[in-house]
């Protein structure tokens, strides 16, 4: 396609175009040039005529609302008036005789020079007495109300008195605001025109201009930039252009400088990339370390306890572990240690304090030889404090743990012996979904004084019964359409849909839930589940 052929090739067959087809538009100057030939006060007058109309309407339906919510408010205050005034006389003519004896009420009503028009009709409707003529008109120029009249012993209605009062005040005053709405709507349009005018000269046209002068400098290579200071300031988005020009005259006056910094940018860019590069792989590295002081897949298939297991970090790695183990001969007169423990944090801090965990809990277990769960933890809890150097009278005491729960399952016996710092066992039966609370602070940490004491609590097996030992991560899932934690009796009732399953079924179709509740929401911590229960015979 040619340059002359691009307008009618548009649609624009009657747009005029130049005679070398195009060919002047690109030379240097020539959008400078365009630009100072057009009247830029036109943009000025381009903005009242499309906005002023709107704020035309806007200012007058904002009036014109006002006004007749007023004339509403007075209409209903004038109907409420009248039908006091009409109670009232009612209630002074109910008595006996009132038929004969109403002139002094109706004189009453007169006095009021807002009452047009009344008339009293007994219990038949026969009209006994009226006051005023009965206006004509249109039925917005008055207010007509009426009442019962009850005489007698019983208070039975023995005639009604109906009042009308005039609304011709109350339309005067509604036309006259209106009126006045009609000349302040005038009023703001001009202020709006002037104000409108001023500050697209003060702060378009002019920075416009000043551009405008720069450029015509800049082409004959006078390397000048936009002052951005003074009185006329721009507009933010002519600020933008003035200061993206600056820039631009900066780096044609300073090309060779441009290209070393690209250069060094590129150069910068593939550090970076090798440093991560590095880091990746080194936290593969690091979770295939993390993983492998997890127990295998023989640990958890190999013993007389049916287990499931959910891990997932956040990370490469996470601050989620977990172990299993047959010790003491295993088979049905051995014991089941089932641990999970959340350490502080996630990623790379929370997987180191993960590797100080799983070798406390093996020399916890097989050097001390300790079996009871609340034992396990407090000896834990003193090999952390130890670790971390938590002990008193340091200055760099570490504010640092981990919250943990443990299993002691004893197949000879029928039972279950528990005990957790800030984590939970959850059962599930066929009574439904029950949580056994541990203490409630962790392991580590510093001291308050206020932790409570170690404790176990032991449960029997049963045939319908499973175990789980979760993480707050599993809880502590944000999605949904209103966008709440998931919570323990989120993950309570999800675990009862799928009771009848499989273990592994179960933690599988927990995991798909988890995710389906999230939707687009991010996973905010480590995620660790622990499932088991006995074997079959």
């Amino acid at each position: 396609m040619r340059r002359g052929d691009a307008p009618a090739g548009l649609g624009f067959a009657e747009v005029p175009t130049t005679q070398d087809g195009g060919a002047d538009t690109m030379r240097p100057g020539a959008l400078r040039g365009a630009a100072r030939g057009r009247n830029l006060d036109g943009l000025a007058h381009t903005l009242f005529l499309r906005l002023a109309p709107v704020i035309a309407v806007l200012v007058l339906l904002t009036q014109v609302v006002i006004a007749w919510v007023n004339y509403g408010d007075q209409i209903r205050l004038s109907g409420e008036r009248a039908q006091m005034m009409a109670d009232m006389t009612a209630r002074a003519l109910a008595q006996p005789g009132w038929t004969t004896s109403f002139g002094p009420q109706l004189q009453a009503l007169g006095l009021d020079p807002s009452v047009r028009f009344a008339t009293l009709r007994d219990a038949s409707g026969t009209v006994i007495g009226r006051l005023g003529e009965e206006p004509r008109g249109r039925s917005l120029e008055r207010i007509q109300v009426s009442s019962e009249i009850e005489a007698g012993p019983e208070a039975q209605p023995a005639g009604s008195l109906t009042l009308v009062l005039s609304a011709e005040g109350l339309r005067a005053h509604a036309e006259k605001q209106f009126v006045m709405v009609l000349g302040a709507s005038a009023v703001l349009i001009l202020a709006f025109a002037l104000s409108l005018r001023l500050a697209v000269a003060r702060h378009v046209l002019a920075p416009l201009t000043r551009l405008l002068t720069a450029m015509g400098r800049v082409e004959r290579k006078d390397w000048v930039t936009v002052d951005l200071a003074g009185s006329r300031r721009p507009s933010r988005e002519i600020a933008e252009i003035s200061a993206a020009f600056n820039r631009m005259v900066e780096g044609l006056r300073s090309g060779d400088e441009a290209r070393h910094l690209l250069a060094e940018l590129e150069r910068t860019h593939a550090r970076l990339a090798e440093a991560n590069g590095l880091v990746m792989e080194s936290l593969g590295y690091a979770r295939r370390i993390q993983q492998a002081v997890l127990p295998g897949q023989a640990a958890l298939e190999g013993g007389p306890l049916d287990v499931a297991v959910l891990w997932e970090p956040l990370h490469v790695v996470g601050g989620d572990y977990f172990w299993v183990e047959e010790i003491d001969g295993g088979g049905t007169a051995g014991l089941s240690v089932l641990v999970v423990a959340d350490c502080t944090g996630h990623g790379v801090p929370g997987a180191f304090l993960t590797l100080i965990v799983a070798t406390a809990l093996d020399r916890i277990l097989h050097d001390q030889g300790l079996r009871r769960p609340d034992a396990i933890l407090a000896a834990l809890d003193g090999v952390v404090r130890a670790r971390l150097r938590q002990h008193a009278g340091n200055s760099d005491l570490s504010d640092d743990g981990l919250d943990c729960g443990i299993c002691v399952v004893d197949r000879a016996a029928g039972t279950l012996d528990f005990a957790g710092a800030g984590l939970a066992l959850t059962v599930l039966s066929g009574d439904g979904v029950a949580r056994i609370k541990g203490r409630r602070h962790g392991l580590g940490y510093r001291l308050t004084g206020r932790e409570e004491t170690l404790s176990a609590v032991t449960v029997p097996l049963g045939d319908d019964r499973t175990f789980f030992l979760m993480t707050d991560g599993i809880s502590d899932q944000m999605g949904g359409t209103s966008r709440r934690l998931l919570g323990h009796r989120g993950v309570a009732e999800i675990l009862e849909r799928h009771a009848n399953q499989p273990l592994a079924e179960q933690v599988a179709a927990l995991d798909a839930a988890l995710a389906a509740h999230r939707g687009a929401e991010a996973r905010r911590d480590d995620m660790t589940l622990v499932a088991f229960r006995p074997k079959g015979d």
